[in-house]
């Protein structure tokens, strides 16, 4: 009877665990693997639900072998509370011998970066992250997905 009360402790324990929500917000949004364009801007509605605390945040691509450059420059805007701010970003995706960054499923490659911008949001409240592409083809062929990460520090 003890070690069928302890196999039941150890399972719900494991599945409690397993439950745990391993960040705070992530959402990719998926775009025209063929047309990526400028114009093209991808929105992430982020709830801060805590005063004072600190976040680390990433953006992370998936993108394929089709992607012809080594690189990708995206403009991050971000929105809410009383902040208004932008700057760019470069996200490396290939290396020099051209291999792809990041890790792969099948015939896509996920690489995530952290920002390593200080960002302010440290009152509750909502906040918009936009991501426009910044390269000078337009439109990009080879990007499959862009996402936003948030994890407390």
């Amino acid at each position: 009877m003890k070690t069928q009360s302890i196999f039941i402790f150890l399972i719900v324990l494991f599945i409690l665990s397993a439950c745990e929500q391993k960040h705070v917000y992530n959402k990719y949004e998926p775009v025209d693997t063929k047309a990526l364009k400028a114009t093209d801007t991808l929105s992430f509605p982020i709830n801060i639900d805590t005063e004072n605390k600190s976040y680390q945040y990433a953006i992370s691509v998936r993108y394929s072998n089709d992607y012809e450059f080594s690189n990708i420059w995206l403009k991050v805007s971000i929105k809410g509370n009383q902040i208004d701010t932008s700057f760019r970003y470069e996200i490396p995706l290939f290396k020099n011998d051209g291999k792809p960054y990041g890790e792969n499923s099948g015939s896509l490659f996920t690489q995530t970066i952290p920002l390593k911008t200080n960002l302010p949001l440290y009152q509750k409240g909502d906040y918009t992250f936009t991501i426009v592409q910044l390269m000078r083809k337009d439109p990009l062929n080879g990007i499959s997905d862009i996402g936003i990460i948030v994890d407390k520090k």
